[in-house]
């Protein structure tokens, strides 16, 4: 069973982040710069370095939340997930030492619940929960997780739900 290539507007969401970085970046620092002149430039130059130093665990854990969307996107054919179709992973983002992804995905809480020992194996991590979202049954919730934390698993869930750690 062989799956779909997506559109190309859906690669283009995809990459968003490094068509950013290689496109829209270098294009706006180039045009402050020649607008500004160089001394403002070099402020603002420093001024961004000194943010980033000052904000590096935010900008560590945003730039592995989106190493984890494409280890996602390589796990999901592997799965062989019913119907062909794989999730749309809508949005990740750094919870509290967690990653939370976002994906859309009709019928693929229940594979990915299944499987969610190959997910922790594809993002090499020791921990992925997976979750439904309250109102939507179309949206799936991933809690990736790098540290191996407390579950509660003397409590009967539902269809043997695996709790979050950190809601979104």
């Amino acid at each position: 069973m062989t799956s779909r290539q997506a559109s190309f507007a859906v690669r283009l969401y995809h990459w968003r982040w490094e068509i950013l970085v290689v496109t829209l970046l270098p294009y706006a620092v180039v045009a402050f710069a020649l607008w500004s002149g160089p001394l403002w430039t070099s402020v603002a130059l420093a001024a961004a370095l000194g943010l980033a130093v000052l904000r590096r665990r935010q900008v560590r854990e945003r730039i592995r939340a989106v190493r984890l969307q494409h280890r996602l996107r390589a796990a999901f054919p592997l799965l062989r997930l019913p119907g062909g179709r794989r999730p749309a992973i809508l949005w990740s983002r750094p919870r509290g030492g967690d990653i939370v992804v976002s994906l859309f995905g009709r019928e693929a809480f229940e594979p990915l619940h299944r499987q969610r020992t190959a997910l922790a194996a594809a993002c090499s991590v020791p921990a992925v929960y997976v979750d439904r979202h309250p109102k939507y049954a179309s949206f799936v919730t991933l809690t990736i997780s790098p540290t191996d934390g407390p579950r509660e698993l003397s409590r009967a869930l539902p269809s043997n739900v695996v709790p979050l750690r950190a809601h979104s």
